[in-house]
């Protein structure tokens, strides 16, 4: 899926926002941003997280570097925000457990305002953490 490049000193996790399809309920969502799910970066490789309406998967991903596997889904349709870890906080309040509290909770972002991914979206880009940008061309 994609060749291995050096990785981005800070650069943890990636978060991809998309356009899909499933559930009649989404569609009241911004195109492009009705779902979210996050990849992280660990010492053997990738880890999704993504949550759904029927639970959520935690999977391996190919091992490669950042920039490649971030193009990999733009091309797929997908925006990707890559960003560095947050430092751990307390614990989080109870809330709806949807792809963007998912999203929230690994980034160690509390801020029960955000949503939407398209909300999770633009808040993140104003972030100094945030420090990769894809899209599809």
């Amino acid at each position: 899926m994609c060749s291995r490049t050096p990785l981005v000193p800070r650069l943890q996790i990636l978060v991809v926002f998309e356009d899909r399809p499933d559930g009649l309920w989404l569609r009241w969502l911004r195109p492009g941003f009705r779902h979210c799910f996050c990849l992280l970066r660990s010492e053997r490789g990738w880890i999704l997280c993504d949550s759904r309406g029927d639970g959520f998967d935690i999977l391996p991903a190919p091992d490669c570097g950042v920039e490649p596997l971030a193009r990999s889904y733009a091309r797929l349709g997908g925006r990707v925000l890559g960003l560095s870890r947050r430092p751990r906080r307390p614990p989080f309040p109870l809330a709806p457990f949807t792809c963007v509290e998912l999203v929230k909770r690994v980034l160690g972002l509390r801020a029960p305002w955000l949503v939407t991914p398209y909300a999770l979206y633009r808040h993140l880009l104003r972030q100094p953490e945030c420090l990769l940008r894809a899209a599809a061309a």
